[in-house]
């Protein structure tokens, strides 16, 4: 197989170059692509989607930076270092995390001037301060978790994954196969008896979703399984399976995706509960749809691989931040022009404004590091 350098647009952002396959990069670009998609009909109608997007962007984080750093030189030890290497990480997304927490602001503002009052003047300035250092899903009340841009809480969330990534990779690397798989069956293990436990101590809906879908530290849980397939995908041996019987498995991959998704709308059961539906009920499927993609060897990764959705993924990043501020504005003109809408009609106006809101801010992007690279040259 073929081997050679490209790049790869990183879950919410970051650009990965590592060097893989071709049809690897793409099949889970595509993936990358749909998961996007999911985010924003999630907030257009479809809440139930919007789980399983996550997991797969935490699922496609780890995996692809394991795969990307699993050669390099270790990170330095230490506290420093790891902020450090998480600032690289966030800071190509973080000038648009600003503009649209400055966009956002100016709504809550509009509020503020209609009613104003000291407790929400002070409410605002804590909101400004805790988005502007990416602390939203530390703080366990629902005033700061989706304050100003309200999808910026994965980038919070994130932050911390990239900066445990140096260590969880120096520790996954000493690890065979087996007990790679052991590591991974347990962490899972232990997401599920803890969702049992609170779901079983009865606690608050909001505490639920908080602990099992906001919180860093159990979100780390997932991305050190993704990390574990990572590992295990770089020590595998060529898989001998005829292109049918691989492409019979990814779709049922896909089904097992769209089970969950029933179990989670309808609310089915145990694993329709919140301790369950927001996380750990999503964690197998994400995981596997990217290894099996990863592999790259069936009809659905081929689809996945095609340039609409590699153009989409593209612009992911992007419009991850962009689409719910563009919703909010949205629905203030409608209310003030009177207008409504049909639904299949705004999410489609939502989609293509955030598809072009997204690709006028990655040209403008793109213009601006070129004149800082000649700036740089000369």
């Amino acid at each position: 197989m073929t081997l050679e350098k490209i790049t790869a647009v990183a879950p919410c952002g970051r650009t990965e170059d590592i060097v893989t396959d071709k049809k690897l990069i793409s099949s889970l670009q595509g993936l990358r692509a749909v998961a996007f998609l999911s985010v924003v009909l999630s907030h257009c109608g479809a809440p139930w989607l919007g789980p399983w997007a996550i997991s797969v962007f935490v699922a496609l984080s780890g995996f692809l930076m394991t795969c990307n750093y699993y050669d390099r030189p270790r990170t330095a030890p230490g506290l420093r270092s790891a902020m450090v290497f998480s600032l690289q990480k966030i800071r190509k997304l973080y000038p648009l995390h600003l503009i649209m927490m400055a966009a956002a602001l100016l709504l809550v503002l509009k509020g503020l001037l209609a009613q104003p009052s000291a407790r929400g003047v002070l409410s605002c300035a804590a909101q400004l301060v805790v988005s502007i250092f990416l602390l939203q899903t530390w703080i366990p009340s629902s005033r700061f978790w989706f304050c100003l841009n309200g999808v910026a809480w994965y980038l919070s969330v994130q932050a911390f994954l990239y900066a445990i990534f140096p260590w969880l990779l120096a520790v996954l690397k000493k690890a065979d196969t087996r007990r790679l798989r052991c590591i991974a069956a347990a962490i899972f293990c232990a997401q599920f008896l803890f969702s049992f436990a609170i779901w079983k101590a009865g606690l608050s809906g909001k505490a639920v979703f908080y602990l099992t879908y906001l919180c860093p530290l159990f979100r780390a849980g997932d991305f050190a399984i993704s990390c574990c397939m990572g590992c295990l995908y770089r020590s595998r041996k060529e898989e001998r399976i005829p292109y049918g019987a691989f492409s019979l498995l990814e779709l049922a991959a896909v089904l097992f995706s769209g089970g969950c998704f029933f179990i989670a709308a309808r609310q089915v059961g145990a694993l329709g509960a919140v301790a369950f539906r927001y996380n750990v009920l999503f964690t197998p499927s994400a995981v596997l749809l990217v290894w099996l993609l990863a592999v790259g060897k069936g009809v659905i990764s081929r689809l996945l691989s095609a340039k609409p959705f590699l153009w989409l993924a593209g612009l992911s990043p992007y419009g991850f931040l962009i689409h719910q501020v563009l919703i909010r504005y949205m629905e203030l003109a409608a209310n003030k022009l009177g207008l409504t809408a049909h639904p299949v009609v705004w999410t489609l106006t939502v989609f293509l404004l955030t598809l072009c809101l997204s690709s006028f801010y990655k040209a403008l992007e793109h213009r601006v590091r070129r004149r800082h690279a000649k700036a740089a040259a000369q």
